[in-house]
């Protein structure tokens, strides 16, 4: 029980002193009981308040303190490290807020007085019953898990892969280098993408300390910052990646084939494949739902054919475990689906084609080797770019997604060096070109006259029309005029989305979940926080976290990996929260309610002590163990329930 306790009032400027009355706080904190000592201060987290009260500490000989001030949140943390230099254990401690809770939200000068003494008196009462706590230091992982390994998990991986700690990188595509590395320009310079990427991607592939594991899904994660343990399953790829010298003998003497799903039907993939030319790793893989085995036939062509007897038909999926102690996840973006959007009329009109169709079609190993030619096989000769599709949209996304525009005016661009006599319209409601290259996209496109720019009215005021002569597109112009265009090819601009799995990876890693309006996980503070999430230890770079363009994907990921390398240094101690549960054996019957409803699987029955145990290393300390404990065994140290009971007494006094 603590016998000697201080109140140290602060004023906060006119935060506080000009809300209530601070004089009657503290004449009635100094007659409460246990208190001996109560004290104003201007600003007690000011290094002159923060002497104050180690003086006072030490002086009156302090057993527990009370500290009314601002939220926690704030300055707990600041105010524990004076009672530490003071020689008192941090946890003697209690936050009285009465800035958040009272001074800001009770306008009434007496009222705000009047509040502000319960709020102090349940302090008062409830560090009566405080225990002194110990922080306890383990020995941590400095080894990171990266999620992902387009721009921004490669950019993490990277950085992070330095002396002492090694980097998994898990893809669960059977490619490294996302969306991107499909591409074959990029804006703002129509550099070669895979040129870009191609030396990032190899020295990923080829780095001491990196392990990098394609077509695998991370499957569950336990424990907390320092201490994680992930499950990571890989899928068969039938093929063997060290002996696999990419000739592809195997995938074209495989029988089953099927339109490929990346160019929309203009071309066949077989069920042994390659995704794209020049993918890293440059090794084939199987896809299943294609293969004639899987269907009950016994063809084994592709295994006959290969000279270096590098597929493997019988290779099952393997399972691995991984200590790390922290995750960057990038698992990057999804395109809206426009068939969705069935004014486009993608999927039912002729030679409408969404951007990533657009993009492959460009595409020099592209299904028409970077042609642009209608379904007949012609040249068009008016192409139609409508922007904003599925983005600023009530009925689909409500966001601007702000690449849409460049990479439209890319599109723009490639088309003209390309088809010099083709007519462009390009339909938009605005153009969102951030930074000091965007205008460059424009500006050349704007003199040109065989583009038009046609501006509609808002996001979504156009429909797509199958016609004679091809389509006919239809929009509102901006004046609010009904107009009609015709085209021989349209090329749709989708959104970007968050990652269709976001939810499921959020709750595994046990943080927030994601936006619900727009699917992108979310971090602690979009400005000051961008790249850390709510759970100390995992953290999201790139687009998984909200549109963005290689430069800020590459940027996140080496925040991130920045965040990592600052907390996890290897070979140092990491200290673990001491406001965690604990279990009291000779009270505990084993019923194991507590491990049924623990979140974070941190308990566990001891069989040789014949009672439940709390893993220390992955407790968070919510305290549902005990609140559903029958027994009163299980307890929440710092929460039990003897300290909330003082404080509701306190409120009441």
């Amino acid at each position: 029980m603590t016998e000697r306790t201080g109140v140290f009032i602060c004023e906060c400027g006119p935060n506080i002193k000009d809300a209530m009355d601070v004089p009657e706080l503290v004449r009635y904190a100094s007659h409460l009981p246990g208190v001996v000592v109560a004290m104003p201060h201007s600003l007690l987290c000011s290094d002159d308040g923060k002497g104050m009260i180690e003086r006072v500490v030490r002086e009156q000989e302090l057993t527990g303190v009370v500290v009314a001030a601002c939220s926690p949140k704030e300055h707990e943390k600041t105010f524990r490290a004076v009672l530490t230099d003071a020689g008192v254990n941090p946890f003697m401690l209690q936050i009285a807020n009465i800035r958040e809770q009272c001074a800001w939200v009770t306008g009434d000068f007496d009222e705000a007085t009047r509040k502000a003494k319960r709020i102090i008196s349940a302090a008062v009462e409830r560090v009566e019953h405080h225990e002194p706590l110990t922080a306890t230091e383990i020995d941590c992982q400095a080894d990171v898990l990266v999620v992902g390994a387009g721009v921004a998990g490669m950019s993490a991986a990277l950085t992070l892969a330095q002396k002492g700690r090694r980097v998994f990188v898990v893809e669960k595509d059977s490619w490294i280098g996302g969306m991107t590395v499909r591409y074959e320009d990029v804006f703002p310079g129509l550099e070669c993408a895979t040129c870009m990427l191609e030396p990032m991607m190899d020295e990923l592939l080829h780095h001491d300390r990196i392990e990098v594991l394609t077509g695998s899904e991370v499957v569950q994660v336990l424990g907390t910052r320092g201490n994680y343990t992930a499950r990571v399953v890989t899928r068969a790829r039938s093929v063997d990646l060290d002996s696999c010298i990419g000739c592809g003998v195997c995938v074209e003497a495989c029988p089953a084939k099927q339109p490929d799903p990346q160019v929309a039907g203009m071309g066949e993939r077989s069920a042994m494949h390659v995704p794209f030319a020049g993918v890293l790793p440059n090794v084939p893989a199987i896809d299943r739902d294609i293969c004639l085995r899987t269907s009950g036939s016994d063809c084994e062509v592709c295994a006959t054919s290969c000279p270096f007897g590098s597929v493997v038909l019988d290779q099952e999926d393997t399972e691995r475990e991984f200590e790390v102690g922290a995750v960057v996840v990038a698992t990057g973006f999804e395109s809206f689906d426009a068939t969705v959007a069935v004014q486009y009329g993608l999927g039912e009109v002729s030679d409408v084609r969404s951007a990533e169709e657009f993009e492959r079609m460009l595409s020099s190993n592209g299904p028409t080797g970077g042609k642009v030619v209608l379904e007949s096989g012609e040249e068009p000769d008016t192409i139609a770019l409508i922007h904003c599709v599925g983005s600023r949209s009530a009925e689909f996304n409500d966001y601007c997604s702000g690449v849409c525009c460049s990479y439209m005016l890319k599109f723009a661009h490639l088309i003209r060096k390309q088809l010099p006599d083709a007519r462009i319209l390009d339909i938009f409601a605005d153009h969102s070109l951030p930074g000091t290259r965007g205008e460059h996209l424009l500006t050349p496109l704007q003199a040109d006259e065989r583009v038009e720019f046609l501006r509609m009215k808002g996001p979504g005021c156009v429909g797509v029309e199958a016609s004679d002569g091809g389509a006919e597109v239809t929009y509102v112009s901006a004046a609010g005029t009904v107009e009609k265009r015709q085209c021989d090819m349209v090329v749709l601009a989708p959104g970007m989305e968050g990652p269709r799995d976001a939810a499921d990876l959020a709750q595994m890693l046990e943080i927030a979940p994601p936006n619900e309006a727009t699917g992108f996980f979310e971090s602690v503070h979009s400005r000051l926080a961008p790249v850390s999430t709510t759970s100390e230890g995992v953290y999201v770079a790139g687009a998984a976290r909200g549109p963005c363009d290689i430069e800020a994907a590459v940027a996140q990921g080496q925040a991130a990996a920045g965040k990592v390398l600052s907390g996890l240094v290897p070979g140092e101690r990491l200290t673990l929260e001491a406001t965690v549960a604990a279990i009291e054996g000779e009270r505990c019957s084993s019923c194991g309610m507590c491990i049924s409803v623990c979140p974070f699987s941190a308990i566990q029955h001891d069989d040789e002590a014949g009672h439940s145990v709390v893993e220390e290393t992955l407790c968070r300390g919510c305290g549902t163990c005990a609140a559903t404990c029958p027994s009163g065994a299980a307890t929440a140290r710092h929460f039990n329930d003897a300290q909330v009971y003082a404080e509701i007494r306190g409120v009441l006094r």
